[in-house]
């Protein structure tokens, strides 16, 4: 056998040797450096002909002088890493595996050359992602801690030392069970295939708790299963919804203890979830809570189903915050009963739409019931009121009607003697328009007196204020003669029309009127009654009543006037509260105060329509 000692070293000979190597190989000579050979891979990894290869020496390839004295001095036979030289000037990174041969001073080294640039890449790669995770652990906003396959932790941030309250020292090399409130939940944490373990109760070095989630992630290497534990504090939030639950279970305990029912509206999939008390509302059987909502708006009477879609989609738009709507609900036996619905949107999207309404509803009906047999109490009251009245002018009014009625019959009685004496048309034609004109005034006394007394229910229309005195301008001089006092009247120009039920008014106005009159019936000086009409700072009609008479109690002033209590001997309490009603009926405000030279001013407000606000 041939040994490379006994092999000429002739650049054929070599290049045919080196052909066979798969890897980059150059053979060159040790004391001049020059290349002996080399096979065509070396061609490729340098970028140059063989030719031109075979002309250079190794310092030619090479980046560091200073190492190329050391390899061929001391024979090395292996170089980790070097940089060389490619035809195109880039350097790049290579490991070289030396074998020697011949004699000195000719001896050789055949040099196997490996091209280590990606290797060198992936370990800075490897590097740098190692740098970037680790400053991404410790960086990390919440707690994470790495456990080997026997739970032991081996790495820990910082957000988990502030958790556990601990150093680092502490918690290196400790067993997770240390860090659990139940340390037979530890297995779960390295030996299980779980990936989230909710609501874990841990515990700090101090010895308080927290309630976690918990956040589980495995991976293997070398050292076998490694799993990274996040963990989030959810303590606070634990108790947040402890504290919201308590809450809206007082909250449903306090409605329901009302007898409120309860309905939550999703708009997106017009889905209405109610609960028992809404279907005991509607005396509907128990079964799924949930329901189409145009099943219930089929429920709505007829006429109440506009005003409540009117209602809804204000609510809707934003228009108002709050549904407050009473309505009628046709219940399982098919009778209608009566319902007060609240509501309120809960959430809105991005672009401002209605996404969820939430409210209650109640079974008013017995209220309703209650209130209509209040109002009709009411009316009859006032009824009466107005009979007692009509009493205390009967004799004013006897007088006043008498008047027309003797007219009457003395231009009749001269009428026939006319007749009977054939005198011309023309006397007997004036005579009967006297008696045509007394009628009529005796007919409008009775129209007036008919209409005060009639019995009906408040009826709210548009009234001027001008025409309601004007027309009750006679009953009231009625009365103030009867007292021997005069009426003045001072009326703002141009008052707005207010929404008003004539009769009510009129009856209130009668009524201070009379007041004030008998407050004046002692009086040594002037009797006389004003009545003022103007509107207000808060753009209200505001009547007053002013007499001169003896005054009112200072108990009597503040507005809060009782049925069946009165000043005076014989009056039966009924006047001032009769008049308190009629203005709470009109959403109005009624006072009294005392005058400066005495007597007592009676005023009152009515509101006046926006319109006519506008208007004046």
């Amino acid at each position: 056998m041939i040994s490379p000692g006994q092999l000429a070293p002739t650049p054929e000979n070599l290049t045919h040797l080196l052909e066979v190597v798969s890897e980059a190989v150059i053979v060159v000579h040790r004391d001049s450096g020059r290349l002996l050979a080399a096979n065509s891979n070396a061609c490729t990894l340098y970028g140059y002909p063989r030719q031109t290869l075979m002309e250079m020496r190794y310092p030619d390839l090479a980046t560091e002088t200073k190492s190329i004295v050391a390899i061929f001095s001391e024979r090395r036979e292996h170089v980790p890493l070097r940089y060389h030289r490619r035809s195109d000037g880039r350097h790049f990174p290579v490991e070289m595996s030396l074998r020697w041969a011949g004699r000195e001073p000719d001896d050789y080294a055949f040099i196997a050359i490996r091209d280590v640039s990606e290797l060198f890449r992936r370990e800075r790669q490897d590097k740098s992602d190692g740098q970037r995770y680790q400053a991404l652990f410790k960086a990390a906003p919440y707690p994470l801690y790495l456990l080997n396959s026997r739970g032991i932790i081996v790495e820990a941030n910082t957000a988990a030392l502030e958790r556990y309250a601990c150093e680092m020292s502490d918690l290196m090399e400790q067993h997770i069970s240390r860090l659990l409130d139940d340390d037979q939940q530890a297995p779960r944490y390295y030996l299980s295939r779980q990936s989230f373990l909710p609501a874990q109760w841990h515990r700090r070095l101090d010895g308080s708790r927290f309630l976690a989630d918990i956040q589980l992630s495995r991976q293997k290497d070398n050292d076998g299963t490694q799993t990274l534990v996040a963990v989030r504090d959810i303590t606070e939030e634990r108790a947040l919804l402890e504290r919201l639950k308590a809450s809206e279970e007082r909250w449903r305990f306090a409605l329901e203890g009302q007898g409120d029912g309860l309905w939550d509206w999703n708009l997106e999939s017009a889905e209405l979830v109610v609960s028992d008390d809404f279907r005991e509302a509607l005396g509907l059987t128990y079964g799924s809570s949930q329901e189409n909502l145009a099943a219930w708006i089929g429920k709505v009477h007829p006429e109440d189903t506009p005003g409540l879609e009117q209602a809804l989609i204000s609510l809707m738009k934003g228009n108002s915050t709050l549904i407050e709507h009473q309505l009628r609900a046709r219940c399982r036996n098919g009778d209608y009963r009566w319902l007060f619905l609240r509501g309120k949107v809960m959430d809105w999207n991005m672009q401002g739409r209605a996404l969820r309404i939430v409210g209650s509803v109640r079974d008013v009906e017995e209220e309703k019931q209650q209130a209509d047999n209040e109002r009709t109490r009411n009316e009859q009251i006032l009824h009466t009121a107005r009979l007692v009245s009509m009493g205390e002018i009967a004799s004013a009014l006897a007088h006043e009607i008498n008047q027309p009625l003797t007219a009457i019959c003395n231009f009749s009685a001269v009428a026939l003697h006319k007749l009977k004496s054939k005198v011309p048309e023309a006397e007997l034609s004036s005579l009967l328009c006297t008696i045509s004109e007394q009628a009529m005034r005796a007919g409008q006394i009775t129209h007036q007196i008919r209409g005060f007394v009639k019995k009906g229910k408040t009826t709210l229309r548009p009234l001027s204020i001008d025409c309601l005195i004007s027309s009750l301008l006679p009953l009231a001089e009625l009365q103030a003669k009867s007292f021997d006092a005069t009426l003045g009247l001072q009326l703002a120009p141009a008052l707005p029309q207010v929404m008003a039920d004539q009769v009510q008014i009129e009856q209130l106005l009668l009524n201070l009127i009379r007041n004030g009159l008998e407050a004046m019936k002692n009086s040594a000086g002037p009797r006389r009654l004003i009545i003022q009409a103007a509107i207000n700072a808060e753009q209200m009609l505001r009547i007053d009543v002013i007499d001169h008479g003896c005054g009112l109690p200072e108990t009597m002033q503040n507005g809060h006037w009782e049925t069946f209590y009165s000043s005076k001997e014989d009056g039966l309490g009924m006047g001032l509260s009769i008049c308190r009603s009629i203005i709470e009926n009109h959403s109005g405000h009624i006072w009294a105060t005392a005058g400066r030279d005495g007597g007592t001013t009676f005023s009152f407000t009515l509101p006046v329509p926006p319109e006519e606000t506008h208007a004046a």
